[in-house]
């Protein structure tokens, strides 16, 4: 059994989120009704994916591996949009809260981790993830005030 560390446990919830949050913008890419929020939500997914490689290599320079994705809990996260879609009468006001919901929730774990002991290069990526979610934010924002 390997023994994690407060440290690499918090680095790989950051990567964990950051990898959930790559698929979710890419499922929300393929739902969305605009084509300039598709794109928005597929550029998204590209950065975070680029993110999750990026403390993944972090994670197995620790002698560690990154947490497997649970294809369960997102296919029960995709159906749970679908539902709210239909109650709340629109699937883009889901996705946009679902997607700022999300980024709120890596911000906060980035946080944690930055309060943590770390080399400087993981500190400029962790810092670097949260400069990102709040930019992300900006723009799910902006996007939802075009709506």
């Amino acid at each position: 059994m390997l023994l994690r560390d407060e440290r690499q446990m918090a680095i790989s919830e950051v990567e964990t989120l950051c990898m959930e949050a790559a698929e979710r913008y890419a499922v929300a890419a393929g739902k969305a009704d605009d084509p300039a929020l598709a794109t928005l939500f597929s550029e998204l997914a590209e950065q975070h994916q680029q993110f999750a490689a990026e403390l993944a290599r972090h994670i197995r320079a620790d002698d560690d591996l990154p947490q497997p994705p649970d294809p369960d809990r997102e296919a029960v996260k995709e159906v749970l949009t679908g539902i709210k879609g239909l109650l709340q009468g629109g699937v883009r006001g889901t996705l946009l809260d679902e997607r700022e919901q999300g980024e709120d929730a890596l911000a906060n774990a980035v946080r944690t981790a930055l309060k943590l002991e770390s080399q400087d290069e993981e500190r400029h990526l962790l810092e670097d993830i949260l400069a990102h979610a709040e930019t992300a934010k900006g723009r799910l924002a902006a996007a939802r005030a075009r709506a």
